[in-house]
């Protein structure tokens, strides 16, 4: 998976291979991929939270394979969750835009800074950091 965003008619998924649509909120999406692995979106957000001390825009664990982010608020109809695993690089476009770059070179331009999207991934990378150092 590479991102997730809402849609009129439910919630569009890309992948590597296809897009789709699925006839759900992308809250409760993102909710069953974490029953599929034991917990739940709240479960997750919550944790996270905890450890990193941060309210707003909180990345979420779903397996080995996909670590979400917000590109903004939950609330805001235009906001993106981007799986952090499957991004290859990231470039500044201008002050409010970044392109991402997937593994398979796909692109895709998202309406938030270079400084923000900077801020998620290091935010992953110490949440990463904290379950190599638990285990």
């Amino acid at each position: 998976m590479y991102y997730i965003r809402r849609d009129d008619y439910g919630v569009f998924i890309k992948d590597e291979e296809k897009e789709y649509l699925v006839n759900t909120g992308i809250k409760q999406y993102i909710n069953n991929l974490c029953m599929n692995n034991l917990s739940t979106f709240e479960g997750r957000k919550k944790a996270v939270s905890n450890l990193l001390k941060q309210k707003n825009n909180i990345p979420i664990y779903i397996d080995n394979e996909i670590f979400l982010y917000p590109t903004k608020s939950l609330r805001e109809y235009d906001m993106l969750f981007i799986n952090y695993y499957a991004i290859l690089s990231t470039k500044r476009i201008d002050s409010k835009n970044t392109l991402i770059i997937f593994k398979n070179l796909e692109e895709l331009i998202v309406n938030i800074s270079i400084r923000k999207v900077m801020k998620q991934h290091k935010r992953i990378e110490l949440i990463i950091h904290y379950f190599k150092n638990i285990n």
